[in-house]
């Protein structure tokens, strides 16, 4: 007999350089980009070129200064360019290795799924992103805990490597967030909503880096950072279905939210109001001087609007869940209820059943008692 062809249970690989196969290799394929990159530092002919998007481009050497210092240049795109290519990759290891991993336990809907997807990627971002912040403010640089230090010297067009890494990083990372939407599917309807929040942080960070007002902008993005991985948090408990942990978040979210928001508009609106003009003011960009009064009043009220906005959009999120709260806290007090009432009704039907069997026998004659206990309890028969 001729045998059958044996059918593969693995699926047919898409073809090369395919849609589909951009799509299920996109992060192999860009991390071969970045690696083209890397592998030209190696020779001496390509190290000149491939320094340009690998290191920190206009570097200053400051007689006396423990170490070099940059500013901003237009080389800097080339930097961005290429830490956009490792954001991919990134973005790819975390979807894959952790949010994919939890997402098949949690059996999500597709809108679920994708918001879930979203809030894991950015409360990543978010942690990292102000603990990298706070820790340059508190290792890195010694005018990171003065205050004032935020505007004195003003303009600040040094940076140290450590601080000009930060913003080339952020930079990049909301960038990278357009060409994941094609690799992540994200679906034309959730466009305006994401762009909603990546465009402004895309035009804040690069606002903060090209205008020198990188002191404040360090300040500000690790504060806002910690309030948006707290919301984010509280979304990912409340997907995974953790109820109890959710609702302590959820209930401890707005005072600390609210208390961050107004550190943020007191900071930004005592260094553009009272710190800044204490400075030498002027519109002169060769040296990267910014400080006029147009400027440091559009910059205020942008960021005091962003920090009133946020408020109200926390504020709006809270409304609509609490009445999935009082849902849940009522379904739990039924459950509740009825769990303590099952022993106790339980504990009177017996003794209801006992009391009309006695009552049953009573009516008997007394030798039909007899009989009936016997039956009930054999060996225990009156003589």
């Amino acid at each position: 007999m001729p045998m059958k062809p044996v059918k593969s249970s693995s699926k047919k690989s898409p073809p090369i350089l395919s849609h589909e196969f951009v799509l299920q290799n996109h992060a192999d394929i860009v991390s071969c980009v970045a690696m083209v990159f890397i592998i030209g530092l190696m020779f001496q002919v390509t190290q000149p070129l491939a320094s340009l998007f690998i290191a920190m481009q206009h570097n200053i050497t400051i007689e006396g200064a423990p170490e070099n210092y940059y500013t901003s240049g237009w080389k800097d795109n080339l930097g961005v360019f290429f830490y956009i290519l490792i954001g991919i990759v990134i973005h790819a290891v975390i979807q894959e290795y952790v949010l994919d991993k939890i997402n098949r336990k949690l059996h999500l809907s597709k809108i679920k799924h994708s918001e879930f997807n979203e809030s894991g990627q950015l409360t990543a971002f978010f942690l990292s992103s102000a603990a990298w912040g706070i820790n340059i403010l508190v290792r890195y640089e010694p005018w990171g805990l003065d205050i004032s230090s935020i505007w004195k010297g003003y303009p600040h067009t040094f940076l140290p490597f450590i601080l000009k890494f930060f913003y080339i990083i952020q930079i990049a990372y909301w960038l990278h967030w357009v060409p994941e939407f094609y690799f992540q599917r994200i679906k034309p309807i959730e466009y305006s909503r994401r762009l909603g929040y990546i465009i402004p942080y895309f035009f804040a960070v690069t606002l903060l880096y090209v205008l020198n007002f990188h002191r404040l902008g360090l300040w500000l993005l690790s504060l806002h950072y910690l309030g948006e991985a707290l919301v984010h948090v509280e979304r990912l408990l409340s997907y995974s279905e953790k109820e109890v942990w959710a609702n302590k978040v959820f209930s401890v979210m707005p005072g600390v939210y609210t208390l961050i928001r107004l550190a943020i508009s007191a900071i930004a609106s005592y260094t553009f109001v009272y710190g800044l003009p204490q400075e030498t003011e002027g519109l002169e960009m060769t040296s990267g001087n910014y400080n006029i009064f147009v400027i440091r009043m559009s910059m205020l009220a942008g960021i005091v609007f962003l920090q009133v906005y946020l408020l109200v959009q926390l504020f709006k999120y809270r409304a609509s869940r609490l009445p999935e709260e009082e849902s849940i806290s009522a379904t739990k007090a039924k459950k509740l209820e009825r769990k303590q009432r099952k022993p106790v009704e339980s504990k009177k039907s017996k003794k209801e059943s006992k009391k009309s069997g006695d009552e049953d026998l009573s009516d008997l004659p007394e030798a039909d008692q007899d009989q009936q206990k016997a039956r009930i309890r054999p060996g225990k028969v009156k003589p």
